[in-house]
């Protein structure tokens, strides 16, 4: 399931989620965590003590018994004891285990001459170190079962010769095997053997037991056993004062964490969001204040602080930004503005009504430019230079944008006053050439085409100053290229000669010229329109109306490209020649 944003949140959910409340909740959990671990440990190591002081006790008292007793003594009696329990089968043994009065009666004659004395003795001792019981006996490994030898109990009601009990397998094995403590090293004693055990209806006792030798099989140990009902209750107390203490102690430290974590942090973050917030409703707002950030004085002399700084200094660049960007984009407009206005003059400088002279029935002529920026370096221009001459021009300059169109517009006026004297389409480029070159500090260059068609013979002469070849149709052939003698481009060098040509334009004959943003139009792989795409849409149609050449040759770039960006201008213009019709 997707989180929810802050915005789609109802109120409780967003106190629930707030930074407050989250620090809240994990001081608290950590607390608990590292709380129940003390109480762990802290009373594991009580415990531990408590323990470990009865179990050494009981064990020395066993220890201090096997240096005061006769050892010789004590196997005797065990011996006495080990014959008659060996003399009895297992099914006896285990019917004999808990029927005490039988097993004194089997065991009565196995008392010997030491027999009381061990048993004063070791009340003797038990009396002096308070334990609870103090006793001799052996283990029969092989049944899990202790068989009791002598006594401390004056009355023998207890612990009987013979009497036996069947123990936990570990409670024997930590009798035989002993448990290390550090206090062991110190004492020198090796392992200390004794056991902490529940034993009913007595509750708990501590056992501790010294190995006196062994019996054949069946090992002989001096027991003690103390009472440790008072141990585990006063554990028990320690656990509760100890819980009731840390609780109290971590509540404090709960309380006095979150009052500084809100202090330190939480507060002085929400404080930087609400002045950011405060930012952003004023953002609309001319007459905002933008002091926000700057009124927070936070002085927290950490990361934080730091933070605040960092936001008033974004808060003032902002503010400059922000001015910057108006006045920016109101210069932009007022570019864009203009360069729309310098788009319509240009647009209203070239032929854009057709058809343009409708009462000559000689020709039909259609140009279209479309430039790749606002305004364009492109420019074609057709006019009756008399009653019997047409000027026809085609020309692509060197830069586009407003360059461009400057530099466009003063070649184009010069190209028509130089016609328009009677010249020559030679002395035209040659008269356009010295004139850009005489004042051409920017280096600019135009390339241009031009032609004077003489209406009534269809005769044509056209010079071409580096610009594309043209594309001539013929009555019932196909558009081909034309490759005429190329001269320099206008601009490029001062002095230059320029050459023209002569064309029969037959009645029926199609003139098509274009700039060079028709063959390298380009697509999204870089790949170019090229010629021979633009022949194979000009002959894809028989029609030689030249709004319909226009239209095939736009198409079948529009085609091509698609949706890659327009790199150049893209400027055509199509005659017709139709001849002196009677």
């Amino acid at each position: 399931m997707a989180l929810k944003s802050i915005t789609e949140m109802n109120k409780a959910e967003r106190k629930r989620n707030s930074l407050k409340g989250k620090t809240y909740r994990s001081i608290i959990i950590y607390s608990l965590i590292i709380s129940f671990a003390a109480i762990t440990f802290g009373f594991y190591l009580f415990a531990s003590a408590v323990r470990r002081d009865y179990r050494t006790r009981t064990w020395q008292m066993s220890r201090t018994a096997v240096k005061v007793l006769d050892k010789e003594e004590i196997l005797r009696e065990a011996e006495e004891v080990v014959k008659v329990y060996k003399g009895m089968s297992a099914e006896e043994q285990l019917q004999l285990q808990d029927k005490h009065a039988d097993l004194l009666n089997r065991f009565a004659g196995v008392r010997g001459e030491g027999f009381d004395e061990i048993c004063r003795e070791l009340l003797s001792i038990q009396e002096s170190n308070n334990g609870k019981a103090a006793f001799t006996a052996i283990f029969d490994l092989a049944n899990n079962r202790r068989i009791f030898v002598t006594d401390s109990d004056p009355n023998e009601t207890f612990c009987p010769p013979g009497s036996m009990d069947v123990m936990e397998k570990r409670v024997i094995n930590d009798i035989m095997n002993g448990e290390q403590f550090f206090l062991d090293e110190l004492f020198e004693t090796g392992p200390m053997s004794s056991t902490i055990f529940k034993m009913e209806p007595y509750g708990y006792r501590c056992m501790a037991g010294t190995i006196v030798g062994f019996i054949d099989e069946y090992p002989v140990f001096v027991f003690f056993d103390t009472d440790m009902n008072r141990a585990v209750r006063i554990e028990t107390i320690f656990l509760i004062m100890y819980i009731i203490l840390l609780a109290a102690v971590t509540a404090v430290i709960i309380k006095l964490s979150v009052k500084n974590i809100n202090t330190m942090i939480v507060d002085p973050i929400n404080r930087l969001s609400d002045a950011a917030l405060d930012y952003i409703d004023d953002a609309n707002d001319s007459s905002r204040d933008e002091k926000h950030f700057d009124k927070l004085n936070i002085q927290t002399g950490d990361e934080i602080e730091n933070l605040s700084l960092s936001m008033k200094r974004m808060e003032e660049d902002l503010g400059h930004y922000i001015e910057n960007l108006t006045q920016v984009t109101a210069d932009r407009e007022r570019i864009r503005t203009e360069l729309t206005l310098a788009n319509r003059i240009q647009a209203a400088m070239m032929p854009h009504i057709f058809p343009p002279f409708p009462d000559r029935r000689e020709i039909e002529l259609y140009g279209i430019m479309d430039p790749a920026k606002e305004v364009g370096g492109d420019f074609y221009d057709f006019f009756l230079i008399d009653d019997d001459h047409l000027g026809l021009v085609i020309a692509d300059v060197s830069g586009k944008g407003v360059p461009g169109a400057l530099f466009m517009m003063i070649s184009k006026i010069i190209i028509q006053s130089c016609a328009m004297l009677d010249k020559s389409p030679a002395e035209i480029l040659t008269k356009t050439n010295e004139a850009i070159c005489s004042n051409n500090q920017e280096e600019m260059f135009v390339t241009a085409w031009v032609g004077i068609l003489e209406l009534s013979t269809g005769k044509l002469i056209a010079a071409n100053g580096g610009h594309e070849y043209p594309v001539i149709k013929y009555p019932n052939g196909e558009f081909e290229m034309l490759k005429d003698r190329h001269g320099l481009v206008l601009g490029a060098m001062d002095g230059m000669k320029y050459h023209e040509y002569e064309l029969d334009m037959k009645p029926g004959s199609c003139l098509f010229v274009y700039t060079d943003g028709v063959p390298e139009a380009t697509d999204a792989n870089e790949e170019l329109f090229g010629y021979k795409r633009m022949l194979a849409a000009l002959n894809s149609d028989l029609d030689t109306e030249p709004e319909s050449v226009l239209k095939r040759v736009r198409q079948g770039v529009d085609d091509f490209v698609l949706d890659a960006e327009q790199f150049d201008d893209l400027t055509m213009l199509c005659v017709l020649y139709k001849g002196t019709q009677k």
